[in-house]
């Protein structure tokens, strides 16, 4: 995997994450704000249900008392709330509004379920002064808000001892809701408001951030790998072929280095011996190089050097590699050559570089050695056996092609 695909995944795994993170925040925050906007509605309906009733006990009771009358049901705070918040569900027939007791004095208001834990709840701990109860309707979850019902004084009057109650409320209602004490946890009041709404509202808001972040993830993401690969990976990538051709390379005449025939010389090789292919080594070695520089000096040395392998290229065609093993020492590899087409390829080398003089230096002979894998050869032993053949060339007098023995 290159530079660039890994960079690519790299981003695309930190963008993912942030995605993935941002994306889970803000649902998280949107429903957070969901159930508070759910909760802040509550709440407004109970306020609106305590407001009718301080102006009930506070305005409507005290006309009532100025005419002598002791009982009139739309005096009465409870239903006057009730009543009200009866009206304002008629625009919002989800939301609900009750006021509920263990002992009331209309028996459809009995606590039931649920209801009664939240006013044990209430019972057992005084300082309780509100709950919120999620509970689970056709449209819904619903989210109820609860207060205790705490009478004062002035709910004596009707709930306090039955022998004193008001005889419209003993008819109206029968003996049911007396014998209350003042402080005592006798009931709630319940606000329900569905969340089913709101959380849809939510999830909708949720999905349209979600395709925005998609939408500016991909852009941020798309212009980031365009900037980083022209201003870093490009460079990077160029220098890293730059440093792996030097490494591979002769600086000098540009030839495969002696680490370049140790690498691949291996993998021709166990390719050859694998599949039943031909494969031959040359080694080449210039005649008297040392007279060139001592003569013309290093530079004259260094353009015979760079000349010949051009020679060699041009000569062993595109399937030869060409190898600088050291010094004035190359060697040519030939997958699937056979033994007369090493032999005469080594042949026609040897005879056009003597029959063509290097620029500035005149004529120069090279000596070759021939060697043909063997069953059994390695790298090693093949280059062995090649510079066996060239030795045996120098010591024959040079600027000939000697053919390495099998074994």
């Amino acid at each position: 995997m290159d530079t660039r695909t890994r960079l690519k995944l790299c981003l695309a795994l930190a963008f993912g994450l942030m995605f993935c993170a941002s994306s889970a925040l803000m649902y998280r925050s949107l429903m957070a704000d969901a159930r508070s906007e759910v909760r802040r509605e509550s709440l407004l309906r109970m306020e609106t249900a305590l407001a009718v009733r301080a102006y009930t006990i506070e305005e409507v009771r005290p006309l009532l008392q100025q005419h002598g009358e002791l009982y009139r049901e739309p005096a009465v705070p409870a239903h006057a709330a009730i009543r009200v918040m009866e009206l304002l569900e008629h625009d919002h027939p989800s939301y609900r509004y009750q006021e509920v007791a263990l002992e009331p004095t209309n028996p459809s208001h009995r606590a039931q379920g649920w209801q009664l834990g939240a006013i044990s709840r209430f019972r057992d701990d005084p300082s309780l002064r509100e709950l919120t109860v999620m509970t689970d309707a056709a449209t819904g979850p619903v989210m109820n808000v609860l207060r205790p019902v705490r009478p004062t004084s002035d709910c004596m009057a009707c709930h306090g001892a039955l022998d004193h109650a008001p005889a419209e409320l003993l008819q109206r209602y029968g003996r049911n809701g007396f014998g209350w004490k003042v402080g005592d946890t006798v009931g709630a009041q319940i606000v329900s408001v569905p969340t089913a709404h709101a959380y849809a509202q939510a999830r909708e808001a949720w999905g349209w951030h979600v395709a925005a972040m998609l939408a500016v993830f991909g852009v941020l993401f798309l212009v980031l790998d365009r900037m980083l690969g022209r201003g870093v990976i490009g460079p990077i990538e160029s220098r890293s072929r730059a440093w792996r051709t030097q490494a591979r390379t002769d600086a000098l005449t540009g030839a495969l280095n002696r680490r370049s025939f140790g690498e691949q010389a291996a993998g021709m090789v166990a390719r050859a011996h694998a599949e039943g292919l031909t494969l031959a080594l040359v080694a080449v070695d210039v005649d008297h190089f040392k007279r060139v520089n001592d003569t013309h000096g290093h530079a004259a040395g260094d353009a015979v050097l760079q000349e010949l392998v051009r020679r060699l290229r041009a000569g062993a065609g595109d399937t030869a590699s060409v190898y600088r093993l050291g010094g004035e020492e190359f060697a040519l590899m030939l997958p699937g050559a056979d033994e007369s087409r090493a032999l005469a390829l080594a042949t026609t080398l040897r005879a056009s570089l003597a029959a063509h003089p290097f620029q500035d230096v005149g004529a120069l002979t090279a000596s070759f050695g021939v060697a043909l894998l063997a069953p059994g050869d390695t790298a090693q032993t093949l280059m062995q056996r090649a510079d066996r053949a060239l030795y045996l060339a120098k010591d024959r007098g040079r600027d000939r092609v000697e053919m390495a023995t099998r074994a």
